[in-house]
């Protein structure tokens, strides 16, 4: 029996930028009232940073401002291969009105969750690092 073992190898951040793309879904983790929380998220990339829209009234809104880490991968179990990227940095809200608007605009960033989602949530990079396995 042959036993098939997949390498790892470390993507560059010009390799991790094209996997975040324009937008997709991810995940947000941050530090809630009871410990780490991680929370899937519709997001776009906007001039080198993490987009995400929310309710100012959820608990990614009331606690994920500061220190954050976001997430997004493909994976095949079935094959054994697939890919992560991982975003640490700092998250605010987008207070500015045009700003808001502009984004709106884009058209590309609409969240699954019904509700009133007009907070837009901006993640600036400290790092950006991601593997490959297989």
């Amino acid at each position: 029996m042959t036993i098939q073992t997949n390498t790892v190898s470390v993507l560059t951040t010009e390799e991790c930028l094209d996997l975040l793309g324009g937008s997709g879904v991810g995940r947000v983790a941050f530090v809630g009232q009871t410990g780490l929380v991680i929370h899937p998220v519709n997001y776009l990339i906007d001039h080198g940073t993490v987009v995400v829209r929310t309710s100012p009234y959820t608990l990614l809104a009331e606690n994920a401002t500061g220190q954050v880490a976001f997430e997004i991968d493909e994976l095949d179990s079935w094959l054994s291969v697939g890919w992560s990227v991982l975003v640490t940095g700092t998250c605010a809200p987008i207070d500015d009105p045009d700003e808001s608007t502009a984004l709106r605009a884009l058209g590309t960033l609409h969240p699954w969750a019904a509700g009133n989602r007009n907070l837009f949530l901006r993640i600036t990079p400290r790092e950006i690092t991601g593997r490959r396995v297989g």
